[in-house]
C-alpha cells in the first residue's frame, strides 16, 4: 500500500483580525492524495485558516510549509503554482467569457511578456469539459446563474494544475445534483495525487467526500480525525446540538441534526 507523504505542514498558527483572535495555535499536516475537509460552526474560522495558509492572511505566531519550505519565503507568482484557490462568492470580471475567465488560471506559468499559448487554451477547455460546462465556452460569466459562476470558478482553479487546491464553500450555491458532480471531482483530484483543502458547512457532503476532517471551534483545532470514524458526540460537541448518525448499505454516511439553536461559537 502506497504511503501518503505530508506535504503541507501548518505549525501553532494564530491569526488577528482588527485586534480580535480568529485562529489560535493552529497545527496539522495534510498528505498528497487525501481529501481534507474543515467543519466547524460560522465565525469558528474556516475561511481565516484557508486565507492563512494561502499567505494571505498575516499570522501572529506559526508558520505554514510546503515541502518543508515557509512560504512566507516564496513570491506570490511562486505561491501561485502551488496553491489554487477558489473563495466564496467570488466572480470574475462580467465581461469575461467562459474560456477567457478558466484560461486566466493558467497566468503563473506565463513568462513576463508572454501570453497564452495554445497549451494554455487547451488544459483550459479541458478543465472546462471536466467540470461539465463543456458549450459554456463562449458565454459572458455574467450571464449565468450563481451555480454555474461557482463552477466556472472551479474549472479555472483546475486549470492552475497546483498540487495544493483550496476551496472555500465550493459547493454552498449548487442544487443537490451539481454538488455532488463537484464533489466527485474533488475526490479524482486527489485519487491523482493532488491535495484539496476544503471548508465546508454541509456536514454530511463533507463526511462522504472527504479523508479526514478537521473540526474548528472557538478558533481552535476540537478535532482532527478520519471521516468515517465521525460519531455524535463529536458533532453534538462541535456544534451544541444533538445529532442521528446512520449508515447506509452503500456506506454513505447520513449526519441528521436534532431540532434545537446551537451555542453560540464564542
Amino acid at each position: 500500500m502506497e504511503t501518503k507523504i505530508t506535504v503541507l505542514s501548518v505549525e501553532n498558527v494564530s491569526v488577528d483580525i482588527q485586534g480580535t483572535r480568529i485562529l489560535r495555535e493552529i497545527s496539522f499536516g495534510a498528505r498528497a492524495g487525501e481529501v481534507l475537509a474543515i467543519l466547524g460552526p460560522n465565525g469558528c474560522g474556516k475561511s481565516t485558516l484557508i486565507e492563512a495558509i494561502l499567505g494571505l492572511r498575516g499570522t501572529v505566531s506559526g508558520r505554514v510549509s510546503f515541502e518543508g519550505r515557509d512560504i512566507s519565503l516564496y513570491n506570490r507568482k511562486k505561491r501561485a503554482l502551488i496553491f489554487a484557490y477558489m473563495p466564496q462568492n467570488t466572480a470574475p470580471n462580467s465581461f469575461f467569457t467562459v474560456l477567457e475567465t478558466v484560461v486566466m488560471g493558467r497566468y503563473p506559468y506565463l513568462g513576463t511578456f508572454g501570453g497564452y499559448a495554445k497549451r494554455d487554451f487547451d488544459i483550459a477547455r479541458d478543465a472546462i469539459r471536466r467540470t461539465g460546462l463543456s458549450g459554456f465556452e463562449d458565454r459572458v460569466v455574467s450571464g449565468l446563474s450563481g451555480g454555474e459562476t461557482a463552477t466556472v470558478m472551479l474549472a479555472r482553479s483546475l486549470a492552475q494544475d497546483t498540487p495544493v487546491i483550496l476551496l472555500d464553500e465550493p459547493t454552498s450555491s449548487l442544487d443537490p445534483g451539481h454538488a455532488l458532480a463537484i464533489a466527485d471531482i474533488i475526490k479524482k483530484l486527489a485519487a491523482a495525487g493532488k491535495l484539496p483543502i476544503v471548508s465546508m458547512h454541509d456536514v454530511n457532503m463533507a463526511l462522504n467526500m472527504s479523508d479526514r476532517l478537521i473540526l474548528l471551534k472557538n478558533g481552535r483545532i476540537f478535532g482532527d480525525i478520519p471521516a468515517a470514524r465521525i460519531d455524535r458526540n463529536i458533532l453534538a460537541g462541535l456544534y451544541g446540538i444533538s445529532w442521528e448518525i446512520r449508515r447506509t448499505s452503500k456506506g454513505h454516511i447520513a449526519a441528521i441534526p436534532e431540532r434545537g439553536f446551537p451555542e453560540r461559537d464564542r
